[in-house]
């Protein structure tokens, strides 16, 4: 069994052989090897000395609230909707439901400052109802149930990880936009690529950066983050790039997205 310890890190220590954490409540927990995945959250990486690098600020906004209507109401499993316009900014909005409410998630391409964002934080319902007049009736006419949450995302990486004794996964290594759905994949990765390193790591004595190097150099993560980077940034692109190029790559997504929903009514009828 692992035992399970809830505190607040006040200080880190790493070394080639042993990893030294001190929390606010003074106990102390010492181990071969540190693992961090604390997400976004920077304490601890400041504690340790590293610097995130920011590739695209400001990339994306998540927005999250409930709708007023049942899950019964609305009568399907889930609904995502894609904008009709590049002006919009919008990737997409996805419904679905959680317990006995349903609730949805949008992504655009604004920062929290954008007087649109202060705007649709301030009456969802109207801006819902300029923008997706087709899904209205189906979503109660975008009666909110809940306050809009806002998260702004940035592309980032990590400089500075490679040093003894301590790993950086998931989040707390590199981010990317939830939009794509790529970031469980990555974080998923990353477990396992470690958990095939860390047995070789504990055969032999001492945790020196030459071992954690092994797993920042393994070819499936690095495959697995620069998948999820260049996914975000050409998500992006597509949504709200003008130029010819971008113009005929939305006409084909498009156009497959019609055939695709063309097809499923077929077979249903």
């Amino acid at each position: 069994q692992v035992p399970l310890t809830v505190g607040k890190v006040a200080e880190v220590s790493t070394g080639p052989d042993r990893q030294r954490l001190v929390l606010t409540d003074g106990s102390v927990i010492e181990a071969r090897l540190l693992v961090v995945a604390t997400g976004y959250s920077e304490a601890v990486r400041r504690a340790i000395g590293v610097e995130r690098i920011e590739e695209s600020k400001a990339h994306s906004l998540s927005m999250g609230f409930d709708f007023a209507i049942t899950p019964k109401e609305f009568g399907l499993q889930s609904l995502t909707f894609y904008a009709r316009r590049v002006a919009d900014r919008i990737a997409f909005l996805t419904i679905f439901r959680i317990g006995e409410r349903m609730r949805a998630n949008m992504f655009v391409y604004r920062t929290v400052a954008d007087p649109w964002v202060q705007a649709f934080r301030e009456n969802p319902q109207k801006i819902l109802l300029e923008l997706m007049p087709e899904i209205a009736a189906r979503c109660g006419n975008f009666a909110i149930a809940s306050e809009v949450e806002v998260r702004q995302v940035s592309l980032t990486t990590t400089q500075g990880h490679r040093r003894d004794g301590v790993v950086f996964i998931g989040d707390a290594f590199a981010t990317t936009c939830p939009a794509q759905g790529d970031g469980i994949h990555r974080v998923l990765t990353d477990v396992d690529r470690l958990t095939a390193h860390i047995p070789a790591w504990f055969a032999t004595p001492g945790m020196a950066t030459d071992k954690i190097g092994a797993f920042y150099d393994d070819p499936a993560k690095v495959a697995a983050d620069e998948k999820a980077l260049r996914a975000s940034i050409y998500a992006r692109r597509i949504n709200v790039e003008t130029g010819l190029e971008w113009r005929l790559r939305r006409l084909r997504n498009n156009t497959a997205r019609r055939l695709m929903i063309f097809a499923r009514r077929f077979r249903a009828a």
